[in-house]
């Protein structure tokens, strides 16, 4: 991807790609021009050749209305076999692979006291390992095409929540993984950021953080300096725009409406 000014003709991995952000990156990434594989989550005890085509099916339509291909791969991206074959896919599919996203994620409560210790490894494994995986295998195909790796952080990535322990340490750690793959990949032209999300109107905080809708709204009026959510194709083209920038890595973009500007 020589030419950052344009994903025309550029093939995308966006993982988490049914949840609310990853279906707004993956549009957003269509419509700039690229065809988009679409990790679907599934559990570790499906064979690596499963494709759950039909849950996936209303985003592959959508992305298909904007003129690109859309190819849905189930995947659990804490399992190294099925990352490698997600991305053996890609090539066997596309013949190339230029934008990485790793946006797979999961979030529940507990305090760190009352967690059990399954609990904390299936955040990190998807949160984090997840991550690591997905890198590790489509690094060489990213070399190839000077391509580009946007991870999604949060704003828990520079701060602590309570109950969310195990989550403000995967994204905390989502920050040091970028950075320094950055500086690995740099001699590569390989590009590699994080877009930090504030609060989304997605399933996550819905239904997981703050299911009472009054609740949801007090929370955006009280710490969004800007009076108002972000939406997934906020992060979308966020995405876009570090994907078609060519001097642009190890930063990390937050898109929060202004909360991290406050002084703490």
């Amino acid at each position: 991807m020589n030419n950052r000014t344009s994903l025309e003709g550029c093939v995308s991995i966006v993982t988490g790609a049914r949840g609310g952000i990853g279906r707004g990156i993956s549009r957003e990434l269509a419509a700039a021009g690229s065809d988009v594989v679409l990790q679907i989550e599934r559990d570790q005890r499906d064979s690596v050749e499963v494709n759950d085509a039909a849950r996936a099916r209303p985003l592959v339509e959508e992305i298909e209305a904007l003129g690109r291909k859309a190819l849905p791969i189930n995947c659990d991206v804490s399992n190294p076999a099925h990352v490698e074959a997600m991305v053996d896919r890609t090539i066997e599919a596309f013949g190339r692979l230029d934008v990485l996203v790793n946006n797979a994620g999961i979030v529940n409560t507990f305090r760190l006291e009352d967690m059990p210790e399954d609990e904390w490894d299936r955040v990190i494994d998807v949160n984090l390992k997840g991550m690591f995986l997905c890198c590790r295998a489509a690094i060489p195909h990213l070399k190839a095409s000077a391509g580009a790796i946007i991870n999604n952080g949060s704003i828990a990535s520079f701060g602590g929540a309570s109950g969310l322990t195990h989550y403000c340490a995967s994204k905390h750690a989502v920050i040091g993984l970028t950075k320094a793959l950055a500086l690995e990949l740099a001699q590569y032209d390989v590009t590699v950021n994080a877009v930090c999300p504030g609060i989304v109107d997605t399933p996550m905080w819905s239904e997981v953080l703050t299911p009472d809708p009054e609740q949801y709204k007090a929370v955006i009026s009280r710490v969004i300096p800007l009076g108002r959510d972000q939406t997934p194709e906020d992060m979308g083209r966020a995405a876009v725009f570090l994907a078609t920038n060519a001097n642009i890595t190890g930063q990390s973009i937050t898109v929060d409406g202004g909360i991290t500007s406050r002084a703490t």
